[in-house]
């Protein structure tokens, strides 16, 4: 009797292990994220059958993304670079339960990287530095951390990677920004050739950093500065169409390997958007023209503070980019090539700006929809 009850145990490991053997094919399968299979109509309640590692998921763009992707069935990985859990906290809510997932990492680690890919099949990284501090440079973010991103990606097998630049992305800018940003995509092409690099222009929505922030910087005493006298073009495109184009782009084949340049329907000077800014919050817009001339010596001035810079006040970089044309490449591929229709300005600005209006003007409906609807 003790001679099998020593034996029972033996003859249990050798069965587990008989059976780990078995199926141990089958496990690495499923820890595949392509081979997970989709399971309902589509929609948030559904499994649609991949899973996407959102970089940057807590940023402005971000939560658009997530919310593109959540609401399509799919899983969504937002690793987590340390930032405040409020700031976090609404993607939970964006996708039903089980369908996003925080991972904690750190751009600049390689080590912690390989885990917020280990089972995604697209990655997609919108992280982005507005502006210097003395943790961060632009390069830190957008050439290192991008190189490795598309690095971890590729060694994971990842089948998709999208990577977030701007519009007018040149290596000889003179915006660190926008230099960064062209040099960022060499890195990623460099380690992910197949990789969907997408060009966005200045993005407009709720609680953006382009009308938003204007609007706000009039708020500040003074008058605002229309450097190259207000005559930059730029061509702002809508917040939400970004993240569409970016989950269309996942399921069309032709978009691994292109770039696309993502601008809206209308272009605007930069005089045209300050107007617009006055005209919708029923507020007098004091601007001051300053001669392209004076621009350099402008930004000069304004770059003094340096990283002391209190961050409401504006800075050099973003003056830059105000007093330069926004422009696209000849033939590049659009939002259009992806069957996404482009969103004016105008038919979501006023609920972008009805926050800076008093209380006797906010009911008032814009005066653009109101003679679109009247003819």
């Amino acid at each position: 009797m003790q001679y099998y009850r020593a034996l029972g145990p033996l003859l249990i490991m050798l069965r587990r292990a008989a059976l780990a053997a078995k199926y141990a094919p089958a496990a690495v399968q499923i820890r595949s994220a392509s081979k997970i299979v989709p399971h309902g109509k589509g929609g948030r309640s559904s499994i649609g059958g991949s899973v996407a590692t959102v970089f940057g998921a807590e940023n402005y763009l971000g939560r658009y993304i997530v919310g593109k992707f959540a609401k399509s069935g799919s899983q969504v990985i937002c690793p987590n670079p340390g930032v405040c859990e409020l700031e976090t906290r609404p993607l939970r809510v964006m996708g039903d339960l089980g369908q996003i997932h925080l991972v904690d990492y750190a751009l600049l680690d390689q080590r912690s990287i390989p885990k917020t890919v280990e089972f995604s099949n697209i990655a997609i990284n919108c992280t982005d530095l507005a502006y210097k501090t003395r943790h961060y440079l632009y390069n830190d973010i957008h050439v290192e951390g991008a190189r490795n991103l598309a690095k971890a990606a590729k060694a994971a097998g990842v089948e998709r990677f999208i990577h977030v630049s701007a519009l007018g992305a040149d290596v000889d800018s003179g915006s660190g920004y926008l230099k960064s940003k062209a040099l960022g995509e060499i890195a990623v092409r460099e380690e992910f050739p197949e990789a969907t690099i997408v060009r966005a222009g200045p993005m407009f929505g709720q609680e953006d950093s382009f009308i938003v922030r204007l609007a706000d910087l009039c708020k500040l005493p003074g008058p605002f500065a229309l450097l190259n006298m207000g005559e930059a073009v730029k061509k702002p495109v809508y917040v939400g169409d970004v993240a569409q184009g970016i989950l269309e782009s996942v399921s069309t084949p032709e978009a691994a390997g292109q770039t696309y340049e993502f601008y809206g329907p209308k272009d605007y000077t930069m005089k045209d958007i300050m107007t617009y800014i006055g005209d919708t919050t029923r507020k007098p817009v004091w601007t001051v023209p300053v001669p392209d001339l004076a621009t350099a010596p402008f930004l000069t001035a304004m770059s003094i503070p340096g990283m002391a810079r209190i961050a409401m006040l504006p800075n050099e970089e973003e003056f830059y980019r105000y007093a330069k044309d926004d422009v696209a490449v000849k033939g590049a591929p659009t939002l259009s090539d992806l069957g996404v229709k482009a969103t004016p300005l105008e038919a979501v600005g006023l609920s972008i700006l009805r926050r800076f209006r008093s209380h006797l003007y906010h009911d008032d409906i814009d005066t653009v929809l109101s003679q679109a609807s009247s003819k």
